[in-house]
């Protein structure tokens, strides 16, 4: 996408014949009318949106996202498969107008599209697999309270701004810059409701362990995102529970289904404790790390199930006839969210095919622009 400097309109370039979807020349140019309902429904048209209303990227609009940025508008951030789209600052720029992030958040996206490309990762294969694999998104450090994310109540959604934008943000730019179009560059079978948005802040105030960007290896002043190839997440409910083993079992039965990619494929299992739950387990002397290994452990699927996946399960992995649903304690990504009550959430992966990625943030202060 384009912002025309003479006209302020936006001309896209989506529609080349590079483009994973057909087109025809006369596509190639959208200029963007104030009405935003006609321009939703001509994106929506054009396969620009996630199906969704979005705000016209006005060249106006986008330029303030440029002032928190530390590159130019040219530059390239990443290139993002399958459609190889080079996602340049101003790309990313308009497509995070579009989902109606605020222009604060820029260096968040950034560092989202960041982790993304790289090669662990494994966007290619995010993109193109029929399993309904999303990209989630974990902030930690100051910028969860800077630009007012939610790690409490109702943490994945609805209702706060910071975490759906930048949620819908990435997925907007899956679609325009990478080309992952249902049915043409994202072939997930069914898709999901994750692809929407699927972004959370941690509770680091309420949790008794190092936030996960800290276990990473990163200062607790920094701010990061995680960036996870992950499906939607399920409940795990349990209030009677007042030990780590009894609360771990209940998680631990639920992780273990046969069905998902980690059980043929084992990989990365999210973990996301409330705090009571949270409190439950610490309060007996349990580390984080004795939470990871306790799931490893434990999380299993009897092989004969796992072996109907779409790909043969590797039989070195295999135990007493089980296969573990985490290929080490290491996959448990373990993080802390959500406000009263006693739930967890888990979501398992894309099996050994992604490896979720940290990524530092360095927010800017606002910088009046010129007129």
């Amino acid at each position: 996408m384009k912002i025309d400097k003479s006209c302020g309109c936006l001309i896209d370039d989506l529609l080349d014949d590079n483009r994973l979807c057909g087109s025809s020349p006369e596509d190639m140019k959208v200029m963007v009318d104030p009405d935003p309902e006609r321009i939703s429904l001509d994106f929506y048209q054009k396969k620009f949106t996630d199906g969704l209303p979005v705000i016209p990227p006005t060249q106006a609009r986008v330029k303030k996202f440029y002032h928190y940025s530390s590159r130019e508008p040219d530059d390239v951030i990443a290139v993002l498969p399958p459609r190889m789209g080079k996602a340049t600052v101003e790309k990313v720029a308009v497509n995070a107008v579009m989902a109606g992030c605020l222009p604060g958040m820029m260096p968040l996206l950034e560092a989202c599209i960041e982790g993304m490309s790289r090669e662990e990762f494994n966007l290619a294969g995010i993109n193109a697999t029929t399993h309904p694999v999303a990209v989630g998104v974990i902030v930690n450090g100051p910028a969860r309270d800077e630009l007012g994310f939610n790690s409490a109540d109702g943490c994945l959604g609805p209702g706060n701004l910071a975490n759906a934008t930048l949620g819908r943000a990435i997925r907007l730019c899956l679609i325009n810059i990478a080309g992952a179009i249902p049915g043409v560059g994202d072939h997930a079978t069914m898709g999901s409701p994750a692809k929407y948005a699927f972004c959370l802040a941690e509770n680091e105030s309420m949790s008794p362990w190092e936030p996960l960007h800290v276990e990473r290896g990163f200062d607790a002043c920094e701010s990061t995102v995680t960036v996870l190839g992950m499906e939607a997440p399920h409940n795990v409910n349990d209030h009677r529970s007042r030990t780590p083993e009894d609360l771990l079992d209940t998680v631990v039965h639920t992780a273990s289904t046969a069905g998902c990619n980690n059980s043929h494929v084992p990989g990365e299992l999210l973990v996301i404790m409330s705090p009571e739950h949270a409190e439950t387990v610490a309060s007996h002397g349990w580390s984080r790390e004795d939470v990871r290994n306790y799931i490893h452990e434990r999380a299993l699927v009897p092989a004969p199930l796992g072996d109907r996946g779409g790909r043969k399960l590797d039989y070195s992995l295999v135990v007493d006839d089980m296969v573990p649903v985490t290929g080490s304690p290491d996959d448990v990504v373990l993080v802390v969210a959500g406000g009263a009550g006693r739930h967890t959430m888990i979501a398992h992966g894309f099996g050994g095919s992604s490896e979720s990625q940290t990524v530092p943030v360095e927010l800017k202060k606002w910088i009046n622009p010129s007129p």
